[in-house]
């Protein structure tokens, strides 16, 4: 069988770790015995018309793009997987895995990805439903992951806000700062909390620059603006302490709200495109009793979202997702 790979779905430079998980997902392909084509391998510059344009049963990319970024290389990926669904193709696809906070970085020799079709968040399909729990059980040991029953809190503990970059494919453009006055004015009416916001690591600065369109009864958490190395990696991991005593965490839609979640600290979010969303409070109303719904069946699949560059490049997660899918 014929399996497209998308090379122009990760950026023209054909280096880094998106462009090295496209190479292992091929290898995975022939290891099942099955033939990947690379399409406009060798192509950069400007987007072309109809490059994008699957022809095989089953076609990989790397990321997902939304409804308002027709451009560049996330363009590319939301115009792929429109053509697919309307052709009945299906489309693999990768992202960064969860669970970053408490180590699975992409610097992590046994970093897990997530793959799932059409979309790495909540809108696509992992094909994990109603998994077992094995998968889930090793990560708890290779990460030391606290799993932990849903936190009661004390009337003095603050609310933690977690922003997420403009450009991040899963704001869609929406723009952080604003995003957060309009949750605010929701919210601050209906508790006396202290209101915590939490940059995301590729914009501390860009916050800070643009501290003054915060209210003034917010905390904007400053720390460190530019990150070099392993930096950064460590500033995700400080996400756990700096949840250990919130109320509850806020957000849009970040992958870091999977993380409160596991921890037991109740998380709000406002898009349903949340990998937490079955286990989320949506009802903003509700800040001050939240929900605490069971975790047991979602964690389990959590195992099954996201898979090791092992798994990958031996045809593991490729075999899976064919047999999953009746190919």
């Amino acid at each position: 069988m014929k399996v497209e790979i998308f090379r122009r779905t990760v950026k023209d430079r054909r280096r880094g770790a998106s462009w090295d998980l496209l190479q292992d997902m091929a290898k995975g392909i022939k290891a099942c015995g099955d033939k990947p084509i690379i399409v406009n391998e060798h192509m950069t510059g400007p987007w072309q018309k109809d490059e994008m344009e699957p022809t095989a049963k089953i076609g990989c990319m790397f990321g997902y793009g939304g409804s308002k970024q027709m451009h560049h290389t996330k363009g590319r990926r939301r115009d792929l997987v429109e053509r697919a669904k309307k052709k009945g193709i299906y489309i693999i696809t990768f992202d960064g895995g969860v669970l970053s906070s408490f180590g699975n970085t992409v610097t992590h020799p046994q970093h897990h990805w997530r793959v799932a079709l059409y979309s790495p968040m909540n809108n696509g399909n992992f094909l994990s439903d109603n998994s077992p729990a094995d998968r889930w059980e090793k990560m708890k040991k290779l990460w030391n992951v606290k799993y932990e029953p849903w936190r009661k809190s004390k009337p003095e503990d603050p609310i933690l806000f977690v922003l997420q970059p403009q450009d991040n494919w899963s704001m869609n453009e929406l723009d952080p700062v604003a995003w957060f006055n309009k949750v605010y004015k929701k919210l601050r009416p209906l508790t006396k909390r202290k209101f915590l916001v939490r940059p995301h690591p590729n914009h501390v600065a860009a916050m800070e620059n643009r501290k003054n369109e915060f209210p003034a009864d917010c905390e904007l958490i400053i720390g460190q603006k530019f990150f070099k190395g392993d930096e950064k990696k460590h500033y995700r991991f400080d996400f756990q302490k700096a949840i250990t005593n919130c109320h509850a965490v806020v957000t849009h839609n970040s992958t870091a709200s999977i993380d409160s979640c596991v921890r037991g600290i109740p998380t709000f979010v406002t898009s349903d495109l949340a990998i937490c969303w079955p286990v989320a409070n949506k009802d903003l109303t509700k800040i001050e009793s939240p929900e605490y719904p069971d975790r047991t069946q979602w964690v389990y699949d959590i195992g099954y979202k996201q898979w090791t560059e092992q798994e990958i490049r031996n045809g593991l997660v490729f075999k899976r997702f064919k047999e999953k899918l009746g190919l």
